[in-house]
């Protein structure tokens, strides 16, 4: 599991740059390693129209996809923060599903190099995950991966 921490560096408005930690995995985040539910068959973290992380053009020309996807000190611009989309198989149902998540709107307003993106799989279902540099109260349930579950983790999807 990628625990990268970053920084960001400040520019004009929208271009200051979040150097954070992203984290798109194919298995089972709870426990239950190499499970084998699904198949990734797109994504693509960023700006459509610009800078975003994707599916490599090598992997696309062959009809693949990169079946999990770690990228620590990711350094993107706050404008091209836009959205987060993921296609994916369950090899259970035979179902092809697919999420388009508006990243301007899911992610929180102090969105920073201190925090963790992280998308995953629990039974064919997608989970995405903010995981923050704060430590969860004590009152507070784990939420998310478990390697961070002392960290206060947000929610984005499902909702």
């Amino acid at each position: 599991m990628l625990t990268l921490n970053a920084c960001a560096t400040h520019g004009p408005l929208g271009n200051e740059v979040i150097d954070h930690a992203f984290e798109l995995n194919k298995g089972e985040f709870d426990g239950t390693a190499g499970v084998e539910r699904v198949q990734i068959l797109d994504f693509l973290y960023g700006n459509p129209d610009g800078y975003a992380l994707k599916n490599p053009d090598n992997y696309r020309e062959r009809g693949e996809c990169v079946q999990g996807y770690g990228h620590g000190n990711l350094g993107i611009t706050r404008k091209d923060l836009k959205i987060f989309y993921v296609k994916w198989f369950d090899k259970v149902t035979g179902q092809v599903h697919e999420v388009t998540l508006d990243l301007l709107k899911k992610l929180p307003k102090d969105f920073s190099g201190k925090h963790r993106f992280f998308a995953s799989f629990k039974q064919g279902q997608l989970y995405v995950y903010v995981v923050t540099p704060e430590r969860r109260l004590e009152s507070e349930l784990p939420n998310g991966p478990e390697a961070s579950d002392y960290l206060r983790t947000i929610t984005i999807y499902p909702e």
